[in-house]
């Protein structure tokens, strides 16, 4: 009963859908009348420790070190009510407005059609829209940064890892181009530090279906992958749930889930290495500022990544209590060489389904 509990819980906590409260507004008095004006809304509620959360801290950066005037609109999660606060912000006076992700990527380009005079900012994915800037991210790297991690681990000496087992493991939720952009960058950062390893691959076959995730990751485990990396979306919470009854590490995806769960449950994320983020908040900043200075136009889309400090590990207590300080060194000057292009990272999407399962099925055991 308690693992139930927790894993709704962890549902609860972690998924977009997570707080439900909306409509509440924060506003920020700006440090001269001519100041840069950014609203950001929120297709949710801030407090996710997720995508929102870190989208707010770009404004807060912006706010707090280019004295911009912020305001974060939280919309709440009914969407019906969504096209009126659209609707309500683009009739003001904002230098830009911005919003993520997919769920109002429509809404987003058909307001922007609506005001061609109107700047806006889509985070997490692309826009043919002329006035609407689509802010995309290179998974890629920060799976490639996952995989060299733990490729780094199988040596550390680590109790919890048999270094002479080179067997690690991906569960991903779905055999879908985006979800394979991650199996790819994984497998190129694995095979950079040692191209004899071997990776086991597994998919849920759902975004949401949590115990066949943790089924299918405490499977790989018993198979002798001593970590898994689950670019799995919300069925993750299954890896987690299998990390901690396995005792084995595992390395999460998109959401810092260590930082989330530590103080409901510790013992529950207490071997989650590391979580490859998309650290929408610098990205935020990165674009408002090239938006300010003309090196970035809303007539564009973007892919960032390591290079512009948009894509990474979270590098957190338990990153740094688990991960020896050696490989956390080696991590960062890789980090930099991808970001520089000294290390090519392949990507899935654009490569025919025969490639990417050929890559795939080469790394088996």
């Amino acid at each position: 009963m308690r693992k139930v509990m927790v894993l709704l819980m962890l549902v609860l906590l972690l998924s977009s859908a997570l707080v439900f409260a909306g409509g509440t507004q924060e506003t920020t008095v700006p440090q001269a009348d001519d100041s840069f004006k950014a609203l950001y809304l929120v297709n949710g509620s801030l407090g996710d420790k997720g995508f929102y959360d870190s989208a707010a801290s770009g404004f807060y950066t912006l706010r707090d070190e280019d004295g911009a005037t912020i305001k974060i609109v939280e919309m709440g999660r009914n969407e019906a009510a969504y096209e009126g606060f659209y609707l309500d912000a683009s009739e003001q006076d904002w230098d830009v407005i911005v919003s993520g992700t997919w769920s109002v990527k429509e809404l987003a380009e058909e307001i922007a059609q609506q005001f061609p005079d109107q700047n806006y900012i889509f985070f997490d994915g692309t826009s043919d829209a002329p006035n609407l800037m689509g802010v995309a991210y290179k998974s890629e790297e920060s799976a490639f940064m996952a995989g060299a991690l733990a490729a780094l681990m199988l040596d550390s000496g680590d109790a919890k890892i048999d270094s002479t087992s080179r067997v690690l493991g991906f569960v991903g939720s779905m055999d879908v181009p985006n979800i394979n952009d991650f199996l790819i960058g994984y497998i190129d950062g694995i095979k950079y530090v040692d191209p004899s390893i071997k990776v086991l691959t597994s998919y849920v076959g759902s975004f949401e279906d949590v115990p066949k995730c943790m089924e299918m990751t405490t499977q790989l485990y018993n198979q002798g992958a001593q970590i898994v990396y689950a670019p799995a979306s919300q069925s993750i919470l299954g890896a987690v749930t299998a990390s901690s009854n396995m005792d084995k590490y595992m390395i999460a995806c998109d959401t810092d889930i260590w930082t989330a769960m530590k103080d409901n449950d510790a013992n529950l994320v207490r071997n989650v290495l590391s979580s490859s983020l998309k650290k929408v908040g610098e990205s935020l900043v990165v674009a408002m500022r090239g938006l300010q200075d003309g090196t970035m136009s809303t007539k564009e889309n973007y892919t960032l990544g390591l290079k512009d400090g948009s894509v990474g590990l979270a590098d957190n207590a338990n990153y740094q209590k688990l991960v020896p300080a050696d490989i956390r060194a080696k991590l960062a000057d890789l980090a930099i060489a991808v970001g520089n292009g000294d290390i090519t990272v392949r990507k899935a999407v654009g490569m025919p389904t025969e490639e990417v399962a050929a890559i795939r099925d080469a790394m088996k055991p």
